[in-house]
C-alpha cells in the first residue's frame, strides 16, 4: 500500500520548513511563499581587480594593439625576428672567357620603379619583353638594374622585381 504522505527527494524527512520564518514549504520545497526566493549576494564594490586579473587585461589590450599596428602598417612580423646581417647576399656572377651571362625581361611589360616596392614607388618606365638589363644590385626580392638601350634610346636605371628577369648564358 502506498502512503498518502509526500516525501522530498534526497531527504529522509517528510516535510521541510523555511529557515527564516519557520513555515511549511510547498513541495518540492524550493523557497518559502512568504519570504520569496533568497537574494544573491551583492558584489563588493571596494574589492576591484586582483593583480592577476589586471595583468591579464593589460596583456590582452597590448596584444590587440600590436595586432592592429601590424595589420594597419602592413608589417611582416617574421622580418622583425630575421637577422639582417644574413639578409642580403652579394650577387655573384660567374666569370668565364667562353661564356657570357645576359639578363632579360621575361614578361610582356615590366614596370621599372624608383624604389624597391609597389606601395610607395612610382613607375619610371615600362620595359618590353626581351629587353636586356644589367643587374647592379639586389634588395630582398628586387633587383636594381640598368637597361641596355637599343638604337636612339637612353639607358634606364631603376628597380625591377627579380622574378621578372631571366638569365641566359651565351
Amino acid at each position: 500500500m502506498s502512503s498518502s504522505k509526500t516525501s522530498y527527494p534526497n531527504t529522509k524527512r517528510e516535510y521541510q520548513y523555511c529557515d527564516t520564518c519557520g513555515s511549511l514549504l510547498p513541495a518540492p520545497g524550493f523557497f518559502c511563499i512568504q519570504c520569496d526566493p533568497p537574494e544573491p549576494p551583492e558584489p563588493d564594490p571596494e574589492k576591484g581587480l586582483n593583480f592577476s586579473q589586471a595583468y591579464l587585461r593589460i596583456t590582452l589590450l597590448v596584444l590587440i594593439f600590436m595586432v592592429v599596428v601590424v595589420v594597419k602598417l602592413e608589417i611582416n612580423p617574421l622580418s622583425l625576428f630575421h637577422d639582417l646581417s644574413t639578409d642580403e647576399v652579394p650577387l655573384q656572377v660567374a666569370e668565364d672567357e667562353d661564356y657570357e651571362m645576359f639578363f632579360k625581361v621575361n614578361v610582356s611589360f615590366a614596370n621599372l620603379r624608383d624604389a624597391p616596392n609597389t606601395k610607395t614607388s612610382t613607375i619610371l618606365f615600362v620595359l618590353p619583353q626581351g629587353t636586356e638589363v644589367e643587374i647592379l644590385g639586389k634588395k630582398g626580392k628586387w633587383s636594381k638594374i640598368r637597361s641596355k638601350p637599343a638604337a636612339k634610346e637612353l639607358a634606364r636605371t631603376g628597380w625591377l622585381a627579380s622574378k621578372l628577369i631571366d638569365s641566359e648564358i651565351k
